[in-house]
């Protein structure tokens, strides 16, 4: 089996990385709705909503 130029695999140098949406840094280790984020932004995200989730059961079981 042959390849052809087509088939071959790109360095990893040329490929495009994702990038964090928040601050730019190619560091990504998660994807949240669809879209890129490094350990530091997206940790803000999951925080911020979590947060949120907490205060909505404050408010409906607790008065």
């Amino acid at each position: 089996m042959s390849l052809k130029n087509n088939d071959v695999k790109q360095d990893s140098r040329n490929s495009t990385r994702p990038k964090c949406r928040k601050c730019g840094s190619e560091d990504v280790i998660a994807k949240i709705d669809g879209e890129y984020y490094c350990a530091k932004c997206g940790m803000k995200i999951v925080l911020e909503h979590s947060r949120k989730i907490v205060e909505s059961y404050e408010r409906r079981y607790l008065g």
